[in-house]
């Protein structure tokens, strides 16, 4: 979900020993993995939004992010960006995002995703499965493209919220920017994340927070604005542009 196993590099690694013993000789018998604990409420939510999302043939949101960035000295900053995403589902995707780590755009045209940067005048071009879902999942987990909003451009984007999610609970009505949100949070074993949902017939998400537990509770924010659920564009919007002084490099 939300922590891809791409960026999880180890694996625990059990005792072989007991798995040998029979049961009666056995101390301890293993434990059964607890059950989800997660309120109707915040399913019901949650499920209302991701289904309403799902529902729109095409659309735009702007992002503020910020980000929590621990560097070697063990000092934390905080990184921001603006981003700007345009979806038509099912096979076009497009990213604008201007930060002071530099300024990136990635275009996405059913055959290809194209990652573009703007500050080093650099460019590459991968080979991507033909819809925007699939694309997605290939460029994250074959190249660790990183895209923490992408849970929200999936159409399947309660199953991806909710893989490996340990508990969630809803915690009632609360503002973010203006809009009457509800105000959800789950727990995964690696992360908490939190979601701020527009209250009403169009249960747009407000602002997605992710605490990373194995990194000291570093945090990504995003509030998400300027909403459009009806947008009227050209299909060159997505279609990249090779700049004739770029120079194109390969991902690895």
């Amino acid at each position: 979900m939300l922590r891809r196993s791409s960026r999880c590099i180890g694996f625990l690694m059990c005792c072989v020993l007991p798995l040998m013993i029979p049961p009666a000789w056995s101390a301890e018998q293993p434990q059964k993995a607890k059950a989800p604990h997660i309120e109707p409420r915040a399913v019901q939510v949650l499920k209302h939004m991701t289904e309403y999302l799902q529902g729109l043939q095409q659309f735009s949101v702007q992002a503020e992010i910020t980000e929590d960035v621990l560097l070697d000295s063990g000092l934390t900053i905080q990184d921001s960006r603006s981003v700007t995403a345009s979806v038509r589902r099912p096979n076009r995707l497009r990213v604008d995002a201007v930060g002071a780590l530099g300024d990136r755009q990635l275009f996405y045209d059913g055959t290809t995703m194209t990652l573009m940067d703007l500050s080093k005048h650099r460019y590459s071009t991968i080979d991507v499965p033909p819809e925007i879902d699939a694309a997605l999942h290939h460029a994250i987990q074959a190249y660790n493209l990183r895209a923490p909003l992408a849970d929200l451009i999936y159409a399947k984007a309660y199953d991806y919220l909710m893989k490996e999610t340990r508990a969630g609970f809803y915690l009632g009505l609360s503002k973010v920017q203006g809009h009457l949100c509800h105000h959800l949070a789950f727990r995964q074993q690696e992360i908490d994340w939190q979601i701020w949902i527009e209250d009403g017939p169009t249960p747009l998400p407000r602002k997605f927070l992710i605490t990373d537990k194995q990194a000291k509770g570093l945090q990504f924010t995003a509030w998400l604005s300027q909403w459009n659920t009806a947008p009227q564009w050209e299909d060159g919007l997505f279609t990249f542009v090779f700049p004739a002084q770029a120079e194109k490099v390969n991902l690895r």
